[in-house]
């Protein structure tokens, strides 16, 4: 059973490489193709079939511990995406006036992280999902204990932090995996205890994150 307020304990720290993200520099200098939160739905979404996506990319930075970014695996109780591992969001509806306030609103339904606890850092591009429709990512900071977060277990069964530095653009790896008869090609960051790949991994990959102490290409 799972509990309605998650401990720390809930939350494994992984393994941490050298070079490790301090608290004290500029979190957005690590995103390469950061871009400012100034974007609003397009009114013509709101009638599509498919409706388009927004996930929250949470920077988890409490003071005391390295800077890790905050997964979920989804529920074994949904009809779709279940028990993959992802970030927290889900697509666009009535009343979200941008993809903020979707990937703000459907992190509190999965998570209980305050939408007041959160510092939005900007958006990345828009990256396409298998059914064609658009996965708006938007980069957020927050403060929050951990034991400030409420699992929706309808719709999340674990939390995982991972520390920034294991997502680096020079960590990455290429992998191709057959779905449905199909080979595909799909970025795969092995973060230890967990894989990242799939959506996920290319929405990590476009945002292009790095040291910016880093040798620019």
């Amino acid at each position: 059973m799972i509990p309605s307020t998650v401990s720390r304990q809930g939350f494994p720290r992984l393994p941490q490489p050298e070079g490790r993200v301090p608290l004290t520099m500029e979190l957005a200098s690590y995103f390469r193709s950061i871009k400012p939160d100034l974007q609003a739905w397009d009114p013509v979404y709101f009638s599509l079939p498919r409706k388009p996506s927004a996930v929250a990319v949470i920077l988890f930075d409490d003071g005391q511990s390295d800077v890790s970014v905050l997964f979920i695996r989804r529920s074994t109780r949904l009809t779709s995406h279940r028990g993959q591992i992802g970030f927290p969001g889900g697509r666009l509806e009535a009343g979200d006036a941008s993809p903020r306030d979707t990937a703000l609103r459907e992190t509190f339904e999965e998570i209980g992280l305050n939408p007041s606890k959160v510092e939005v850092l900007g958006r990345g591009d828009p990256t396409p999902a298998l059914d064609g429709s658009l996965v708006h990512p938007i980069v957020v900071r927050t403060s929050a204990s951990i034991n400030e977060l409420t699992i929706n277990p309808g719709e999340v069964s674990e939390v995982f932090l991972v520390p920034l530095d294991m997502l680096f653009s020079t960590r990455k790896k290429k992998f191709k995996f057959n779905l449905f008869g199909c080979w595909r090609a799909s970025f795969l960051y092995d973060c230890g205890s967990i894989l990242v790949w799939g959506l996920s991994a290319e929405i990590l990959a476009k945002l292009g994150i790095e040291s910016p102490l880093s040798t620019t290409e």
